[in-house]
């Protein structure tokens, strides 16, 4: 499989706040850090529209500023929706962050969506 890393920012630059909206072209994307790991999302919510990296990171989950819906890191679906956020593959090389817009990462193609396991 192909991959098109695209540079975006330090992980110094994702600094303590552990989120921040960047642009990848036409891309808005919201990083975000919990422990070691770093997660990107397309920053517009699919359901209001609203910066995700306005949001607030809480027990593994991202909460939309807009009607609070909480979109897994792992995965982008808030569980009780059927709707999915988009996720990027992520990497980070000499403490570089790059995401790859034409790929999900690898856990989220494997991840089991809520609808499935009903």
């Amino acid at each position: 499989m192909e991959t098109n890393w695209t540079r975006l920012v330090t992980v110094r630059e994702l600094g303590r706040r552990r989120k921040l909206r960047v642009e990848a072209g036409d891309t808005a994307i919201a990083l975000f850090q919990t422990d070691d790991q770093i997660y990107a999302f397309r920053d517009l919510c699919v359901h209001q529209d609203r910066s995700l990296a306005k949001g607030t990171l809480l027990h593994g989950r991202v909460i939309c500023p807009g009607h609070q819906w909480a979109f897994d890191l792992d995965t982008g679906y808030e569980e009780d929706q059927d709707l999915c956020q988009p996720t990027y593959a992520v990497k980070v090389e000499d403490d570089v962050v790059y995401v790859d817009l034409t790929r999900s990462p690898d856990y989220a193609e494997t991840a089991t969506s809520p609808a499935e396991v009903d």
